[in-house]
């Protein structure tokens, strides 16, 4: 007669065979999905591809450890990269917690992703959770409905196919060894890998809007006069170089303003100033002025511009393009009386657009970074003397 446990022997009868599919599913493909969303974020160095409540969770804790700005987001954006290899080399090598985590990670993925998508639907509607993004961030990121696809039919497969070889009998800290090594190769890989290399597009390739260019006569006369009349047109002339930051060497991997430390400090003194394709006019140093940060297919900052900036303008505005929107979905300009400068393409600029600025000789009096916020607005716009 067969006996469950050889009492002479002492051995333990092997465990059930796992479900293959389940093997598949929850030590295989869920820790490659992990694994690549965080190399993507590593390679890519774009702290945008946070989401949303997490980067904001992020901005709030600036300052943490002494490092703020860029060098406090770069840190935290690589803790959280080195955190999912951690837990991709603990599904893939502990069978006992492996279904359990799993399970946690990509509920709580889920829970993320129908938050980004509920409030961009109370927001902008069903049209723009279907596209992804009203532009007011830049491209970034998988459309968080498709990511929500991947993430839920992942999560089904791990709760429904049978256990992927976490049999009971095993420890919980069986493969641990195995996952230390695995969560400390890919700790220093997430802050072991350099910063994405950046370089400046071709400024000669740009031509500012203010300044329209001459096309030469395509007949000139045989014997021009001595000394031709003149008639160039009333252009403003731009900032001379030395009143404007010249163009850094090297440039960082993405730039992260904070723009509630502008007000009271010249426009110019703010590092983003120096990779404009052209210095803003001279008269910006002088008088008020409206500064606004746009995005070309930025719906929220279109209908700002619609609302306020068409027409005859009350004061002088410059209009500054973030060059990283999507050409299919970019929108006419508006205003006809602005200038329009746009920043270099090459660094990441982590902005969410519109902001728009108030300016007096030169020194930012106030800023607006709440576009809905119609008190704030109106108060930079007309404020002011």
């Amino acid at each position: 007669m067969a006996a469950t446990k050889d009492s002479t022997s002492g051995t333990t009868p092997a465990c059930a065979p796992c479900s293959r599919l389940g093997f598949v599913i929850t030590r295989l493909a869920v820790p490659a999905w992990i694994t690549a969303g965080a190399l993507t974020k590593l390679v890519e160095n774009d702290p945008r591809n946070l989401p949303k409540p997490i980067f904001d969770l992020v901005l709030s804790l600036d300052g943490t450890f002494g490092l703020q700005g860029v060098a406090w987001m770069d840190f935290a954006l690589r803790s959280i990269c080195g955190a999912e290899f951690v837990i991709a080399g603990m599904i893939l090598c502990m069978p006992r917690i492996a279904r359990p985590l799993a399970t946690a990670v990509l509920a709580l993925f889920c829970v993320i992703l129908l938050w980004l998508i509920g409030t961009g639907w109370a927001k902008d509607g069903f049209e723009a959770v279907l596209k992804g993004s009203c532009g007011c961030f830049g491209k970034s990121g998988m459309n968080p409905l498709y990511m929500l696809l991947i993430d839920g039919t992942l999560l089904a497969g791990v709760m429904l196919t049978g256990k992927a070889c976490g049999c009971g009998q095993r420890s919980w800290t069986a493969g641990g060894g195995r996952a230390a090594i695995v969560a400390a190769i890919g700790i220093a890989v997430a802050f072991g890998m350099p910063a994405r290399s950046v370089q400046l597009e071709d400024p000669a390739s740009t031509t500012p809007t203010d300044a329209p260019p001459v096309t030469p006569p395509a007949n000139p006369p045989a014997n021009p006069p001595a000394n031709p009349p003149v008639n160039p047109p009333a252009v403003a002339p731009s900032v001379p170089t030395s009143s404007w930051p010249a163009r850094p060497s090297q440039v960082q991997p993405y730039y992260l303003p904070d723009f509630a430390t502008w007000v009271g400090k010249p426009l110019a003194s703010q590092p983003e100033m120096a990779l404009l394709d052209a210095p803003p006019p001279a008269t910006i140093a002088s008088g008020t002025w409206i500064v606004m940060l746009y995005r070309a297919d930025c719906e929220h900052c279109h209908e700002v511009l619609e609302t306020h900036f068409v027409g005859s303008l009350k004061r002088p505005a410059l209009l500054i393009g973030i060059p990283d929107h999507d050409p299919a979905n970019e929108q006419p300009m508006p205003c006809t009386e602005c200038t329009i400068r746009t920043f270099l393409k090459g660094p990441n600029y982590v902005v969410q657009t519109p902001v728009v600025m108030r300016i007096k000789d030169g020194v930012v009096e106030a800023v607006c970074t709440d576009h809905e916020d119609g008190a704030s607005l109106a108060e930079v716009l007309e404020g002011g003397s």
